[in-house]
């Protein structure tokens, strides 16, 4: 499946705000409701690397029914408009989900634990990178040698670990299993985002 194959949503009307701080409203429907599980979604904007964020009025009951996404985005898409598609993403995924898929550029790589700096913010604690700024406010706990000890597959959560170390990584540094990896990866199948 590729960006076509992902609920449409077709612009009919946009309503400004009335006022400062109050959502644009698009109004429109849905091509299809297959992994419409959620009222609040993003539209896939045709800017790279930006989607629209926003919540439906409701989860329509079928495809001809017309419905509301109110959005604090509108500004930063130049191409909204009357007639206009977007591909609707439910809030599960995120663009750069659908975006790694389509970029296709993974090199298999095997995971081996590494050094990880852990930190307190607040009441919690937590870790990152040995190279990554220190949030602000965060109490640096100090570097632990193998504590960075698995991954997860962006798409299904699967470790990726000492015990299963083979998987894939993007050029962001996005892992996916060698399930989702073949399922998704290789042929580009945006399927997950409605299964």
């Amino acid at each position: 499946m590729d960006l076509t194959g992902l609920p449409q949503f077709s612009i009919l009307e946009i309503r400004p705000p009335h006022k400062a701080g109050e959502p644009t409203v698009l109004v429109g429907r849905l091509s299809h409701l297959e992994g419409v599980r959620d009222n609040r979604g993003s539209l896939y904007g045709s800017r790279d690397q930006y989607q629209i964020n926003g919540s439906l009025s409701r989860i329509p009951a079928s495809p001809d029914e017309i419905i509301e996404f109110a959005t604090c985005d509108a500004e930063y898409e130049p191409a909204l408009a009357p007639g206009q598609l977007f591909p609707y993403i439910d809030s599960h995924w995120q663009r750069y989900h659908v975006d790694m898929i389509l970029a296709g550029r993974w090199e298999p790589r095997a995971f081996t634990s590494g050094p990880a700096r852990y930190f307190r913010l607040g009441k919690a604690i937590g870790w990152q990178t040995p190279d990554a700024e220190l949030l602000e406010g965060a109490v640096d706990l100090g570097i632990r040698e193998g504590a960075w000890d698995h991954e997860h597959c962006a798409l299904c959560n699967a470790h990726i670990d000492a015990e299963h170390p083979r998987g894939y990584i993007d050029l962001k540094e996005n892992w996916l299993c060698p399930s989702c990896y073949d399922r998704y990866a290789v042929p580009r199948d945006l399927s997950f985002v409605t299964e």
